[in-house]
């Protein structure tokens, strides 16, 4: 049976543990409108209203080249419009020889902020959920929607890029794009999911050794190699591991031999 100091010392472990990943996790942004969100960061509030067209789509005939440029699509922020054979929707696909031939890829309704690495997404399904599409917000100088195409393993995926100011969090927003006196030099570092295991896991190995040795020695009276923690399994491991390979190699399809061997 576990001691109270056992207790105590996993309590503190995992303090330590949420403490080092809270800082890792990254920030989203919760909707608070058809086309706004607030950073939970504390960053600000993405707000695309300036960009919505009233009655029209403010983007409206881009084509893709992938898998053809058969397809033109167009795109409003905030409110919904009629296209075709698209009622009140958010996004639209209309074929390009002027068959009128159009699908409803994205209703206004069905919005959905979500995080794409460190830039927002917005989700819209169709009305008959047939179709979907993914708008990914880029913080830019100028205004740029682009239609980046289907998904080639997913045909009723459509995926679209808009790079905007408006894109970037209130109070934020992209450095001076021409030449300027002495302008500050912009770093961007960005780290990798394994990067941030490294720093959580050789952080916790330090603390867990430290505060173990600390608790068995003056909390529990330990000396000698007893106050290393969970001597016991420490000592084992090297062991259970070599059973480990062991078994491996006996269970190998070309020796004949089984595990009987070990």
């Amino acid at each position: 049976m576990a001691s109270l100091n056992d207790y105590i010392f996993l309590h503190i472990l995992s303090a330590i543990v949420v403490v080092l990943i809270r800082p890792a996790v990254a920030a989203n942004c919760i909707q608070t409108g058809p086309c706004s969100c607030d950073m939970d960061d504390g960053t600000g509030t993405i707000d695309l209203s300036s960009l919505a067209g009233s009655g029209a789509p403010a983007f409206s005939g881009s084509a893709t080249k992938w898998p053809d440029d058969s397809w033109q699509y167009s795109y409003n922020p905030c409110t919904p419009f009629d296209m075709q054979q698209c009622y009140s929707v958010a996004a639209c696909q209309v074929r390009s020889d002027g068959s009128g031939e159009s699908y409803d890829v994205g209703s206004q309704d069905s919005v959905m902020f979500s995080m794409d690495g460190n830039d927002v997404s917005i989700t819209y399904n169709a009305y008959d959920y047939q179709r979907h599409s993914i708008v990914k917000l880029v913080c830019s100088s100028s205004t740029v929607f682009t239609v980046d195409g289907e998904n080639p393993d997913e045909t009723t995926a459509f995926y679209f890029t808009l790079e905007s100011p408006a894109c970037c969090p209130q109070g934020s927003g992209p450095g001076p794009t021409g030449p300027g006196p002495n302008p500050d030099p912009t770093i961007t570092i960005s780290i990798s999911v394994g990067s941030i295991m490294c720093i959580i896991f050789f952080p916790t190995v330090c603390i867990y050794i430290v505060a173990g040795v600390l608790i068995n020695k003056y909390a529990r009276e330990r000396e000698g190699r007893d106050v290393i923690p969970h001597m016991a399994f420490w000592g084992s491991l090297p062991g259970l591991i070599k059973d480990g390979f062991l078994f491996v190699w006996a269970s190998m399809p070309c020796r004949k031999k089984g595990y009987s061997e070990i």
